[in-house]
């Protein structure tokens, strides 16, 4: 029998190298590892070739899930753009001595604990250890983050309050090769004693160098120590 459908992009498996400098666009697509349809420009190379894109890449999320995933509730599971590369732009009438612009790359992760996202790359390493628990718990977008983890909780109060955490280090100038952020801890007890923690009894949050003993050790200081006072904030309710 002919096939009548139509493939939402016929030459997808031309992106890659049509696309640059931009980004590839975004398609749903069914993620059998997850049993459900995920959304971005990263599914699996053989969905965009050899006419397979008219069945497996889709404009539209229901369109993937009842074809592929009509029995579950929780699809598609993402819904976040996937976004491309960043970079710098040299800026015309601009001294050659001057340092180039920055540009962040936000990052932000849910915080069950405190009941919204934080922006900053101070998250449990655990959390992108593979490439399932980073596109699980790490989002470019606060948006993304919150309609992830906190829709069925309290989507609105999310959005509301971000957390600031702490990004590891401060990003370069590209044209300033010999620049250097990075930092090593030779005295990890004295880095985890800058930290800010609660006060129980003063029901409010220091950062005074004074950290319990018992704070310090390891089954207690993921949840009593931060790196700023918003998430110290957050989690314990003072401020």
């Amino acid at each position: 029998c002919p096939d009548h459908e139509k493939a939402v992009n016929p030459e997808a498996e031309d992106e890659p190298w049509h696309s640059d400098p931009g980004p590839m666009d975004n398609y749903y697509f069914p993620d059998y590892s997850r049993n459900s349809c995920g959304y971005g420009w990263d599914y699996p190379a053989w969905m965009g070739s050899s006419a397979y894109e008219k069945h497996y890449l889709f404009r539209q999320g229901k369109e993937c899930c009842s074809k592929f995933f009509p029995s579950v509730s929780n699809c598609p599971y993402e819904n976040e753009e996937q976004l491309g590369y960043h970079w710098t732009k040299y800026e015309e009438n601009k001294d050659n001595l001057h340092d180039m612009n920055i540009k962040y790359n936000h990052t932000y992760y849910p915080d069950l604990n405190s009941g919204t996202c934080v922006n900053g790359s101070d998250f449990p390493p655990w959390m992108a250890s593979d490439t399932d628990f980073k596109r699980l718990y790490l989002f470019k977008r606060p948006d993304g983050c919150c309609k992830q983890w906190f829709t069925d909780w309290d989507l609105e109060g999310c959005m509301n309050s971000i957390v600031q955490g702490k990004y590891a280090e401060l990003p370069c100038a590209t044209n300033r090769p010999e620049c250097n952020h990075t930092s090593t801890a030779t005295n990890v007890t004295e880095v985890l004693r800058a930290m800010w923690y609660p006060d129980i009894d003063g029901n409010k949050c220091k950062n005074d160098g004074q950290v319990p003993s018992w704070m310090l050790e390891d089954d207690y200081t993921q949840w009593y120590l931060f790196n700023t006072r918003a998430q110290c904030c957050a989690a314990f309710g003072y401020c």
